[in-house]
């Protein structure tokens, strides 16, 4: 048989208030901890931004930040076609490009201004210019710079392009007519590269001359 239980037998279980004190104290600790963790951040904060600054005032970094800024130009060769770019104006590179069998080299350039187009074009034959002949020729190809004198009546982009024969050593240096007045102008313009100079990697040895 079951056995009733009388409810007023079970015992209870008395909830304790906490009194206002403890709380104020336990408001009081967690402000304490939240301050003091405040100002932990706040000093790195300070110290990082001290180290920082002190790197940039450094004699190093203000002889660096003299220096002039470098332009930098790129070059590839593969089997067919080499590829380059070189600085020709304040506003734009030049993209050279060297047909390997028929020794066509063009050098294309664009007019930010214009949207981006390309409007300046000039060309060349390097066959002869490195002794290859109308065979064409292995070449390697890369841009330098070089300032000439300005003149109007003969104008010239402050980069140089030199195309090598990797099988005969013979290189060419050839010059671009570049005129800023034309592409102030936003005026089309083309014409012939300038062979500059040759030279050789292989070059003949007068023993005659060193004695």
């Amino acid at each position: 048989m079951s056995q009733s239980t009388d409810p007023q037998t079970l015992p209870t279980l008395e909830k304790n208030p906490v009194p206002p004190n403890q709380l104020r104290v336990r408001c009081c600790e967690l402000q304490r901890v939240g301050i003091a963790f405040l100002a932990v951040v706040t000093l790195i904060s300070v110290g990082i931004a001290s180290y920082f600054a002190g790197r940039n005032q450094s004699p190093l970094n203000q002889q660096l930040s003299e220096l002039p800024l470098l332009n930098a130009a790129a070059a590839v060769s593969g089997e067919k076609y080499s590829i380059a770019t070189g600085i020709i104006s304040e506003e734009a590179d030049g993209f050279f490009v060297l047909d390997h069998n028929s020794g066509l080299l063009q050098c294309n350039v664009i007019y930010p201004r214009r949207g981006g187009q390309f409007m300046a074009r000039f060309t060349t034959n390097v066959n002869e210019a490195v002794g290859t002949g109308a065979k064409g020729g292995k070449y390697m190809m890369l841009t330098g710079r070089a300032q000439f004198p300005r003149a109007s009546n003969n104008p010239a982009a402050a980069t140089v392009v030199y195309v090598m024969d990797t099988a005969s050593g013979n290189y060419a240096c050839f010059g671009i007519p570049y005129d800023r007045v034309v592409a102030n102008a936003n005026r089309p313009q083309q014409g012939a590269m300038r062979l500059l100079t040759t030279g050789t990697a292989n070059p003949v040895i007068d023993r005659d001359n060193l004695r």
